[in-house]
């Protein structure tokens, strides 16, 4: 009998042990967006948290979740803010399921992640202050998932000057990424994932658009 109760109390313990694990793991995936604390100055803090308060008056709905950070529609956009200063850190990552925008080259200032979606409707950069100020991206997700556009217009209306896959001619330009257009191959699609520099003719970005693969273009 003795033998038979400690057996399940073994069980017991095993099954809650399973549901806490399972519980903790479903809390972190329930945030795919990771927390940017660097460290700061007194008087950087004061100068990042301007910044914070101006974009949070700027775009209505936010929520402050870091000393550098606001975040929308539970994270379906994320601003994170750099260090000001010569030697300030700006965060260079880009967490999975997300395409991230700079706004300078290699990866460096302020960033805006957005949720990697063809659900997602176009995205306005004056939202974030980052109209025309996209100077570098990535783009962390599964390959095959979604098509992503950068257009020279306000609510992803106007020319293509960006594009995830390299074989879309972009408007006013010959092709994205510097290219040659006898060097693209018929039939295929060539995701690219990160564009540390922009060209002349696709850093002009005010709207971000989403598509599915199979469609051709946005809409």
């Amino acid at each position: 009998m003795n033998s038979k109760w400690l057996v399940a109390f073994v069980a017991l313990c095993l099954g809650v042990g399973a549901l806490f694990f399972s519980a903790k793991q479903a809390t972190v995936e329930r945030s795919p967006y990771a927390l940017f604390e660097p460290g700061m100055t007194t008087e950087q803090k004061v100068m990042v948290q301007r910044q914070i308060e101006r974009q949070l008056s700027r775009k209505s709905g936010g929520k402050q979740i870091s000393t550098t950070q606001v975040v929308y529609d539970n994270g379906a956009a994320v601003v994170t803010f750099p260090v000001p200063g010569d030697a300030g850190q700006s965060d260079r990552n880009c967490d999975y399921g997300y395409v991230c925008f700079w706004t300078a080259s290699d990866f460096a200032g302020r960033k805006l992640s957005l949720l990697s979606t063809a659900k997602n409707g176009p995205v306005n950069l004056s939202d974030y202050d980052m109209s025309a100020q996209v100077f570098s991206w990535q783009h962390n997700n599964k390959t095959g998932t979604v098509k992503i556009f950068g257009v020279d217009g306000p609510g992803a209306k106007g020319n293509m000057v960006m594009s995830n896959i390299r074989e879309v001619i972009l408007g006013k330009g010959c092709c994205p990424f510097s290219v040659p257009e006898d060097a693209r191959v018929v039939g295929t699609w060539t995701e690219i994932n990160a564009q540390s520099r922009l060209t002349e003719n696709n850093n002009r970005i005010m709207s971000i658009a989403f598509a599915p693969m199979f469609m051709l273009f946005a809409h």
